[in-house]
């Protein structure tokens, strides 16, 4: 399984599902951006990272201006347990990197991840593809 099938597996999720936050059709504008992300752990930090969004970052994305849609972890090899992919609405592109700024300041952010990440860092490497919703397609 390589990126691809995992960015048209998760968008297709998305859409499939109408996988929405409240309020998500009300704040859905000409301009809005969806972000793709995708996690690749370190060995045995799948549940560590799960569980600091389950607790944690999902209302510090909130609060600094992104909204969640979904979030998913591959069942099938080779990217089980050690992949997350989730994805964020955002209202613009100019808002995502607004966003971004303030969430990477956030001195509760920097506090969790600096307790959570000290026996080593929870993500070897993330991807981040900013996508448009298509004209048919539901909103998210």
């Amino acid at each position: 399984m390589d990126r691809r099938d995992v960015l048209k597996g998760a968008a297709g999720l998305a859409m499939a599902f109408g996988a929405m936050d409240a309020g998500a059709q009300e704040s859905v504008g000409p301009e809005t951006v969806y972000e793709l992300r995708i996690y690749h752990l370190n060995e045995g930090k799948q549940e560590l990272i799960l569980d600091r969004f389950k607790t944690k970052e999902r209302s510090i994305f909130v609060r600094c201006g992104m909204h969640p849609v979904a979030y998913w972890v591959p069942t099938d090899e080779p990217l089980a347990g050690r992949t997350l992919v989730y994805m964020l609405r955002h209202k613009s592109r100019e808002a995502a990197t607004e966003s971004w700024k303030k969430f990477s300041a956030d001195p509760e952010w920097v506090a969790v991840k600096k307790e959570t990440e000290k026996d080593g860092p929870f993500v070897k490497l993330h991807e981040s593809t900013f996508l448009k919703l298509t004209d048919f397609s539901p909103k998210l």
